[in-house]
């Protein structure tokens, strides 16, 4: 009996299958950026409550956003956008483009979260979130445009 590979898999193939939609893909990504968040959120409290001190925010917000970047480039060339560049070279370039769009996004956390703090007397993690969600659209879009949506140079050529 031949079955419609739509209808294989139901929900599961929803949630995990390849997908080009916006939509989903930003749903994925709020996920990706939800357990990011925390993790970055569980850091960034330790490093500025018991390691740094509140003198040194600026440094404990890199540090959190520095890690939980980390795990947020797995997730998101793995699930939100299943691509990944064959061979080292291009895997690397992925990377640091990847890289330096979330530093571009670190800036402005940096940014939200001291001018909240230090000149709006808001509290640090209320800051934080702040800046995490204008940082959430601003990464996800420039990621998509410019790290997972490029052709590369042999898709190129098959045009």
């Amino acid at each position: 009996m031949q079955t419609n590979n739509k209808s294989e898999g139901g929900i599961l193939s929803k949630v995990f299958g390849r997908s080009e939609s916006t939509t989903v893909q930003i749903v994925r990504n709020a996920c990706v950026e939800g357990v990011r968040y925390l993790t970055n959120i569980a850091i960034l409290w330790y490093l500025n409550e018991r390691l740094f001190g509140p003198d040194w925010l600026a440094l404990s917000t890199f540090l959190a956003s520095l890690l939980s970047g980390l795990l947020n480039y797995a997730l998101c060339t793995i699930w939100v956008f299943h691509k990944r560049e064959r061979g080292a070279g291009r895997n690397l370039v992925q990377f640091a483009v990847f890289t330096l769009i979330g530093a571009a996004g670190l800036g402005i956390n940096i940014g939200i979260t001291t001018v909240l703090t230090n000149h709006c007397g808001v509290y640090f993690l209320v800051s934080n979130t702040v800046a995490q969600v204008t940082v959430f659209f601003f990464n996800f879009f420039m990621r998509k445009k410019i790290v997972f949506e490029r052709k590369t140079e042999t898709e190129g050529l098959k045009d």
